[in-house]
């Protein structure tokens, strides 16, 4: 199956059901026919910027990050700190942002898309992003963008 027949079909699972996590979604993929490892899954969550957000039930979901087409990568940074991280800190030249479980990625890709001149790189987790900087000044700077965001 071709990768955007693959993405076409999981963002209308997303859509149409709460799935919690890739192993669900693999699971509801493969009763549809399709088969894909965890690996590529993982990749197409990227891709397709599918976050995990709260249903009204307080359950976590996943769910596509929607934006308008044309949105420029600074205002995609913009809506998916606003709506994903939760604290941040900083060590010396070092900003560690925790976001909600699952976004970490995401906003890691916009992060690296907008390309700062005062972040040297990015590393995520599921929920944790390091974000080097060049120097202590950069970092308190590159706070200041993220709290600009948030609040």
């Amino acid at each position: 199956m071709k990768k955007a027949e693959r993405q076409r079909l999981i963002k209308q699972l997303i859509m149409q059901q709460e799935i919690e996590t890739q192993d669900e979604l693999i699971t509801r993929l493969e009763e549809i026919g399709v088969r894909a490892t965890q690996a590529t899954v993982s990749r197409d969550i990227r891709e397709m910027s599918i976050v995990k957000t709260h249903g009204a039930d307080g359950r976590v979901k996943y769910a596509i990050f929607s934006q308008a087409q044309g949105t420029s990568s600074e205002e995609k940074l913009r809506e998916s700190v606003k709506d994903s991280v939760v604290r941040m800190e900083r060590v010396q030249f070092i900003v560690i942002l925790h976001t909600e479980m699952g976004n970490a990625d995401v906003v890691s890709n916009f992060l690296d898309e907008v390309a700062y001149p005062e972040v040297a790189g990015t590393v995520a987790g599921a929920d944790t992003i390091i974000v080097i900087t060049r120097s202590e000044e950069d970092a308190e700077h590159f706070i200041e963008r993220i709290e600009n965001m948030i609040f």
